[in-house]
């Protein structure tokens, strides 16, 4: 008879930071990684940030591959639909672990905020959902919610004072369709809409007010 079986096993994460954590940070900001991306390429998108104000995150998922072409490059996925309730609890588990230390090694005047990038975007919605955490800015970039969360989303609640939906306006993930639901959505869970002109990429564009 075959049997599935789960174990918890003690595993080593790994982060990248940008900029510095001091007196006069005033921001921080976690930014979550897409589907296969590397955190060390994907903070670096964020370097407009690097102003001396703001201390930049960004943790890398558990899991990781090879990309195609070969064994010279690798990249990193929150989960797969394969056993993903448990998938879905360690990253869980494993980001609230960097906000506790991001929120006990700042100084007290200091906001943290959360982004999430396209299968980030997915990622940091399920984490956040529900989970009293004191954020500012919680910003979903070209990505969606849980589909799980969808079923319910009169359930749905996050505690970021602040919430911004964005989007490229030639994103090829982001079709007229997803974008009329998505937005009347977002819209109802208390979210802005930004858009910019580019495509499934971050740009700094995106943040000008």
């Amino acid at each position: 008879m075959l049997n599935e079986h789960h174990i918890t096993v003690t595993k080593t994460a790994r982060y990248y930071s940008l900029g510095a954590l001091n007196a006069n940070t005033e921001h921080i900001w976690i930014v979550v990684h897409g589907y296969l991306q590397r955190a060390e390429d994907f903070i670096k998108m964020f370097d407009f940030w690097d102003d001396g104000k703001t201390y930049i995150v960004a943790p890398e998922a558990l899991n990781r591959s090879y990309l195609k072409g070969g064994y010279d490059k690798t990249g990193a996925t929150w989960m797969t639909k394969d056993d993903r309730e448990n998938e879905i609890k360690d990253y869980v588990a494993y980001l609230n672990q960097v906000f506790q230390k991001m929120a006990q090694d700042k100084p007290a005047h200091t906001t943290i905020n959360v982004l999430g990038f396209s299968q980030g975007a997915t990622t940091v919605s399920r984490w956040l959902n529900n989970n009293e955490l004191d954020i500012k800015e919680l910003v979903l970039y070209a990505g969606e919610l849980g589909a799980e969360m969808l079923a319910n989303p009169q359930e749905i609640a996050f505690s970021a004072k602040r919430k911004t939906f964005v989007y490229g306006t030639s994103d090829q993930y982001i079709t007229a369709d997803k974008v009329a639901a998505v937005s009347a959505l977002f819209s109802g869970l208390g979210f802005a809409i930004r858009t910019f002109e580019g495509g499934h990429e971050i740009h700094s564009a995106a943040f000008e007010l």
